[in-house]
């Protein structure tokens, strides 16, 4: 009896640590469950979006290739060209077009091009020149042999000269309140008479040879007719002696 007794002695001192050795190894699975659940603890699922509520830390704008991309301007219809032309500034303004590129009013202007030079008769000749991508108040027209140059206004793209001597260099410069543009070869030329001198002097040599002959044919049946009258009285005056005989 004695050695029973003691045995269940030493069983019931032994159970305590035990269980408390079994509590601890399994006390810290439960808290890393507890802690890594998706559920609060009334059982409802946790929200972790709540971390965005504040709209400076979560973007929600569209990305540039989802944003809507507005459409290009039209081209405006206008040409560098065109006599009289509205300005593109103007064009753009009334239907909304876009216009080239073009420098600013305190840039200087580059210089025109000037496109060709053509004879109207024999003491005109005009001038016809492209606008450059510069803003331009007016233009300046320069004739080698004349002090003073030709101006002509903004939308202005052809100018009457007058009378030019052949071989006369013609320069086209755009002017704005930067300054004047530079002479280049592209904005120059040099006129040369669609009729020479020599032409001319060839010319009025036939034409004054053409006048001479018909002076000469004029001269001769007029001569041709007195004489032909001459014969006539002649022959009336001979017939009239005879019958008096």
């Amino acid at each position: 009896m004695r050695t029973g007794t003691m045995s269940v002695a030493f069983q019931k001192t032994l159970r305590p640590p035990l269980l408390l050795s079994i509590v601890l190894l399994i006390l810290p699975f439960f808290v890393t469950l507890s802690t890594s659940s998706p559920f609060n603890d009334t059982g409802l699922f946790h929200d972790n979006m709540g971390d965005y509520d504040d709209g400076d830390d979560y973007d929600i704008s569209l990305s540039p290739a989802t944003k809507p991309v507005p459409p290009a301007a039209k081209r405006c219809d206008y040409d560098l060209c065109k006599d009289q032309q509205p300005s593109c500034q103007k064009l753009a303004a009334t239907t909304g077009c876009s216009c080239p590129g073009m420098s600013g009013p305190h840039e200087v202007p580059d210089p025109p091009h000037l496109r060709w030079l053509s004879q109207e008769g024999s003491n005109r000749v005009v001038v016809h020149w492209c606008a450059p991508a510069s803003t331009v108040t007016h233009y300046l027209v320069q004739v080698e042999g004349k002090k003073e140059g030709l101006e002509a206004g903004e939308r202005s793209r052809q100018m009457d000269l007058g009378k030019v001597a052949s071989g006369a260099e013609v320069c086209v410069l755009a002017v704005n309140k930067a300054g004047v543009s530079t002479r280049e070869k592209h904005s120059c030329t040099r006129f040369q008479s669609e009729i020479s001198e020599s032409g001319l002097a060839l010319r009025l040599g036939i034409l004054g040879g053409v006048v001479a002959l018909l002076v000469v044919l004029a001269l001769a049946l007029l001569l041709w007719r007195f004489r032909a009258r001459r014969k006539t009285l002649a022959r009336t005056e001979t017939g009239g002696a005879e019958g008096v005989l």
